[in-house]
């Protein structure tokens, strides 16, 4: 009992060199926390990678795709809000499951039981998932600082879904309680000082396809797999044709434009006017 005691009276310091809410607030979210690093004037050099796995399934099923955190400053990270918008008329979202334990909602429900449940969050409401992971513990150990696997989102597709079907998963800023939309992704952490530190983000999005054909394409002029044909497509099969990127056998296969079996400039060009409005989608590949 001495020990939680003690525990709930540095936890409630910490909380109160946060100073973006009351400590009672503090001691019923994280939000302060996520206010702190919000408000941080200048941005330092650290970076946070967030990475979206791009599933390709031979028919509409179950799915499961994975994020994972690729980089992080060598302190970790105590705060991180995103979101993941989808197409809600494509995919249902059933779970979100956290592969991540840092041990630090345990260490905070030691100081108060109603902790629970605040470290990790979602939300999933008209094709967005908001994600929020925070905790005002100062040591660094209970932090965010493994590059690994963070957390699953599963769900199903719809019904009326079928070949060539999909949707890509965008990592988004959020939704506030407000109802206006954040300027960024949040990621950071707040030093021994209080004092905030903003991280870069690197972000790379993903998506739930099926395939379209036999060749292994999901949608012909798709190249990065987000479920849109743009000028980013483009720039990246072009990058690809000067060797300078590689991409995964769908994205291989969406590239083919033309449908002959190699790439070549002609399948960019094929494709931008396809961007530009000069010809219809169903121009590109097997149709």
């Amino acid at each position: 009992m001495k020990a939680q005691k003690a525990a709930g009276g540095k936890l409630r310091k910490l909380f109160a060199a946060i100073g973006a809410v009351a400590c009672a607030a503090a001691l019923s979210s994280t939000g302060g926390l996520f206010s702190g690093i919000r408000a941080a004037e200048n941005p330092d050099a650290d970076v946070t990678a967030l990475s979206v796995q791009t599933v390709v399934l031979d028919k509409a099923e179950d799915f499961t795709v994975t994020v994972s955190l690729d980089e992080l400053p060598d302190t970790g990270i105590s705060a991180l809000d995103f979101a993941i918008a989808y197409d809600p008329a494509v995919l249902t979202i059933d779970n979100v499951n956290l592969l991540y334990d840092t041990g630090a909602e345990a260490a905070e429900i030691l100081v108060n039981p109603d902790f629970a449940g605040t470290v990790f969050r979602w939300e999933n409401e008209d094709g967005m998932i908001r994600v929020r992971w925070g905790t005002g513990l100062r040591d660094p150990e209970f932090w965010l600082r493994e590059e690994r696997p963070f957390f699953t989102v599963s769900g199903h597709f719809g019904e009326q879904a079928g070949a060539g079907s999909g949707s890509g998963l965008k990592i988004v800023p959020p939704k506030r309680e407000s109802g206006e939309t954040a300027d960024a992704v949040t990621a950071g952490y707040l030093d021994v000082a209080g004092n905030p530190h903003v991280c870069e983000t690197r972000l790379t999005n993903g998506g739930v396809f099926v395939l379209l054909d036999e060749t292994g394409a999901t949608r012909y002029g798709d190249i990065n797999l987000d479920g849109d044909i743009t000028t980013a497509d483009a720039i990246l099969l072009y990058h690809v044709l000067a060797e300078q990127s590689a991409i995964s056998a769908a994205a291989y296969a969406n590239a083919d434009c033309e449908f002959d079996g190699v790439l070549t400039i002609a399948d960019v060009s094929l494709m931008l006017r396809v961007i530009n409005g000069e010809l219809e989608a169903k121009a590109l590949g097997a149709h």
